[in-house]
């Protein structure tokens, strides 16, 4: 039985991966990416969960997962952190709207605002944007899915700040007007591992 083991092992990779990542890149990064890795490992399984980065970090940490596609920072000496890429923010608009000379947080306040929920790493690092231009933002709407948010600024029920990623296929730009923020604003994805787990 042992043997046989060992056998199957030979032959390829096999197991379980618990991987743990952020709403938008399970939605627009990772289908692609797992079924790659489906084609050339078959024997591979991969129980995909979706969370908010502290709670991925936490399970990393906790041995709860194995992989963890998170953005940045992502504190802590027991961590291996490999950045994966980085993804710039765009500002989205219901497709008739007029376009704005420039996207810049003092012209977006003027507008209803519809953004990611507080408490999520993607938020923070919009609040941040904001706040280092000396704008207060007071969002119209705050929900926890960037497809609700699509779908929310394409009713025209404001404008909206999401990952580029989340806009990338033209499907995903669908009723939707897509502009470059001034001052540009981005964040980098990493893959997150314990040090110490082979």
């Amino acid at each position: 039985d042992a043997d046989q083991a060992m056998q199957s092992l030979a032959t390829g990779v096999s197991g379980r991966v618990r991987l743990g990542t952020g709403a938008t890149a399970c939605t627009y990064l990772l289908p692609q990416a797992l079924a790659g890795l489906r084609a050339r490992y078959p024997e591979l399984e991969v129980v995909a969960s979706v969370g908010n980065t502290d709670d991925i970090l936490r399970g990393v940490e906790h041995n709860q997962l194995d992989i963890g596609l998170v953005t940045l920072p992502a504190p802590g000496r027991n961590f291996q952190v490999v950045p994966l890429m980085d993804d710039e923010f765009v500002a989205i608009f219901p497709e008739a709207t007029e376009p704005l000379a420039r996207v810049t947080p003092t012209a977006l306040t003027a507008q209803p605002l519809v953004l990611f929920e507080p408490g999520a790493r993607t938020r923070r690092i919009v609040d941040d944007w904001f706040e280092d231009a000396g704008v207060a933002v007071r969002p119209a709407t705050e929900l926890g899915s960037t497809e609700a948010l699509k779908e929310f600024v394409r009713a025209g029920l404001g404008c909206g700040i999401v990952p580029r990623l989340a806009v990338t296929r033209p499907g995903d730009r669908a009723g939707l007007r897509v502009q470059t923020l001034t001052p540009r604003l981005e964040r980098r994805l990493a893959v997150v591992m314990r040090r110490d787990k082979p």
